[in-house]
């Protein structure tokens, strides 16, 4: 304790000496009495503490500290800002022996931060709020200055009592745990989570969709948050369901122990103190806990309490009430709900990836956070999706508060039936018309499916299919944002399919005269709205999954049969990417991280755009060989006039990406993910479309070939 008082006594001593600032009051004093003065401490007399459930508590409440419950930790090793080579080892990085390295850890991190503030303070003759205790410093009482500096030595004293080693995470020099603490190859969605096209689409569109407090905001971003990660959740229980594996469970509390571990990639490596260093592991069953950090020579706690808080008030306010963070009710308005996903992005969303990103920590001084600090390889995490899971479910309850939609209101006077959902796979098409591509099949479409055609059913022709393909691909891997390691990884790909689907724009003939004035009428403008959803999850109106979004024009009583190739679907990055070399495209290298370093949030956001977008290899779901996953897919038809969705986008997603242009509006004025939006018709999705002139379904099945198919 002495040593650690007489430790910032000779910060003070050098700071005085070296800085020539022998004028200052303080700094006269600090020479004056370097040479004589003696450190004595006098222990605390022993006080009785009542034992509570967690003994801490009373103890850290008495010393004015942040309460930090009892919790499984891992022992974490202090990372110092010095010259040292970072790698795997046969233990982990944050699995050494705190108590031996702590005061070393404290000090070396803690007082740098405190005498800067102390040091300025002494020197510039002015006020300075100390991150340990809440104390003015003041030049003009040597006596009050001296008592800070006790004050700091005894607070750092105290934080030894707080954070307790937490359990090792054991790592072994292949970068990986023993196999009976985790097997990435007996991970079904380790591939899944971990593929990189898929990670460089989350970290695009957090530069795309980047929260700024200082300028003017993008359009809906609050909205786009939830539903592009909505999209997430429902691909990824989509692709469980084809793993035979359950829905991802919410996060239910913020106490109870997290049973899935998590070991990243060997090869993942994080930018950290000037550094590249290994995104730390979190073992199995670890629980959250309050963490503190040091911003700017200040302290900082983030803590279980407050993210309770920030809970329990945006569900009052989602149920219809006020609080003190919510003064203002929320009104059943499709503006108020983007309000309310704003809040919950910026705010509990936030909030919780701070606090996970730490919890294998005991604090954040001195260590690397985990992937889930930020966008680039958050996915990786199986908590990530529990999490968002558990935000979506918030959205989801102010939703059902609505009246479920009545589409007989505003369905354009079209009409598509089941059998107009027609289905082909590209490589069957040029057996039989090996030219259609020139025109996107259009010409092919129109003399095979419409004319004297349009009304038959073509489910049995060989042209025409009721499922979709997915094959098992392999590739070379370089780790371009890391080391640039190779590694050998698997991916989905898909079968190139192409809709063809039949419309009619309907006219109720009452008269001739009405006949003629609809004749010359202009055209009609319609947007097709196609989504998929697995069979036993159709009326979970969450997991319905966008596939494509686009506007065609009809001419008044035109029968009309419009193609639309997948490839060029809204959703996914385009143009699509199908080859390796085009893969690696979109990779955030490190140069280009430093050719961004000076443009402005906007810059960056327009830059990142083109390269925002669903990958197209993960276009599909893997389904499930012989049989398959069944699935149902929709095509819902509403009025092109009032949707404002573009004709096509030439790169990019603007459905998962918003517009553009910082300035650009979402192309699309219904609510994203519209028709599913609202609840369904007593809970079911029959109900809800059934006798819709304007909407069809038809059943397919997603298989995981085991042979080969063409690619283009």
């Amino acid at each position: 304790m002495v040593e650690e008082i007489k430790f910032f006594y000779d910060i003070a001593y050098d700071t005085c000496y070296k800085e020539s600032s022998k004028t200052s009051p303080y700094c006269a004093k600090v020479l004056e009495n370097k040479s004589k003065r003696s450190f004595t401490y006098e222990p605390e007399h022993k006080r009785y503490i009542k034992r509570s459930a967690d003994p801490l508590e009373d103890e850290l409440s008495y010393h004015g500290l942040v309460y930090m419950p009892k919790t499984r930790k891992r022992n974490p090793q202090s990372l110092l800002k010095e010259k040292r080579t970072f790698k795997r080892e046969e233990t982990d990085t944050n699995a050494q022996n705190l108590e031996s390295n702590l005061t070393s850890n404290l000090t070396s991190n803690l007082a740098s931060n405190l005498t800067f503030n102390l040091t300025s303070n002494l020197t510039s003759n002015t006020s300075t709020t100390s991150p340990i205790v809440n104390t003015t410093f003041n030049n003009s009482t040597t006596e009050e200055t001296e008592d800070v500096i006790l004050k700091l030595a005894l607070s750092l004293t105290k934080l030894r009592y707080i954070f307790r080693n937490p359990p090792p995470a054991k790592i072994n020099p292949n970068g990986w745990p023993d196999k009976d603490v985790y097997d990435p190859a007996l991970d079904k969605m380790f591939w899944w989570r971990n593929d990189p096209v898929l990670n460089e689409f989350h970290e695009h569109w957090h530069i795309v969709m980047m929260t700024v407090t200082d300028s003017i905001p993008r359009n809906r971003e609050g909205e786009n948050f939830i539903y592009t990660h909505r999209h997430l959740l429902a691909r990824y229980d989509a692709e469980r369901l084809c793993l035979d594996i359950e829905k991802v469970k919410a996060l239910t509390d913020y106490v109870t122990p997290v049973p899935e571990p998590f070991y990243p990639h060997p090869y993942l490596v994080e930018d950290w103190n000037d550094e590249k260093v290994p995104f730390p592991a979190r073992p199995a069953n670890q629980s959250f806990h309050d963490i503190v950090e040091v911003v700017d020579g200040k302290l900082k706690t983030w803590t279980i309490v407050e993210m309770e808080r920030l809970r329990v008030s945006v569900i009052e306010w989602i149920d219809g009430g006020t609080n003190d963070e919510y003064p203002t009710p929320l009104q059943l308005t499709d503006s108020d709900t983007a309000k309310l996903a704003l809040d919950v992005e910026t705010n509990l969303h936030n909030y919780g990836h701070e606090l996970f990103s730490y919890m294998m920590h005991p604090y954040t001084i001195g260590y690397p956070p985990s992937v889930l600090v930020g966008a680039r390889a958050g996915i990786r995490d199986p908590l990530f999706w529990r999490w968002h899971r558990h935000l979506d479910d918030l959205l989801l309850r102010w939703q059902d508060r609505f009246e479920p939609s009545d589409f007989h209101h505003d369905a354009p006077n079209v009409t598509i039936r089941q059998t107009d959902i027609i289905l082909s796979f590209t490589d069957v098409l040029l057996k039989v018309y090996p030219t259609g591509q020139k025109d996107k099949w259009s010409e092919f479409g129109k003399k095979t499916f419409g004319g004297s055609n349009f009304d038959v059913d073509f489910l049995y022709s060989p042209i025409v299919t009721n499922e979709f393909h997915t094959k098992m691909k392999y590739r070379e891997y370089v780790w371009r944002e890391d080391l640039f390691t190779k590694e050998n990884i698997s991916y989905v790909y898909p079968r190139e399919w192409n809709y063809f689907l039949r419309v009619t724009n309907e006219v109720n003939i009452v008269s001739m005269i009405l006949l003629i004035i609809v004749l010359n009428e202009r055209t009609s403008t319609i947007t097709f709205r196609i989504f998929f959803v697995p069979e036993v999850y159709a009326d979970s109106r969450v997991h319905w999954i966008e596939l494509d979004k686009f506007k065609a024009i009809l001419q008044p009583l035109e029968k009309a049969v419009i193609v639309r190739e997948c490839d060029k679907s809204i959703i996914i990055r385009k143009p699509a990417q199908k080859t390796e070399s085009e893969f690696d495209e979109s990779q955030i290298t490190p140069s280009m991280k430093k050719a961004n370093l000076l443009l402005t949030v906007q810059a960056k956001s327009e830059k990142a755009f083109c390269n925002c977008g669903w990958p197209y290899h993960m276009i599909l779901p893997r389904g499930t060989k012989g049989e398959g996953i069944k699935f149902k897919l929709i095509v819902f038809i509403s009025d092109g006039t009032n949707d404002m969705v573009p004709l096509y986008d030439q790169c990019g997603s603007t459905v998962l990406c918003g517009g553009e242009k910082w300035a650009d509006r979402i192309p699309d004025a219904r609510p994203l993910g519209y028709p599913f939006d609202r609840p369904f018709k007593n809970g079911s999705y029959e109900k809800t479309f059934k006798g819709l002139h304007n909407a069809a379904i038809r059943d397919v099945t997603i298989i995981w070939k085991d042979d080969d198919f063409p690619e283009f």
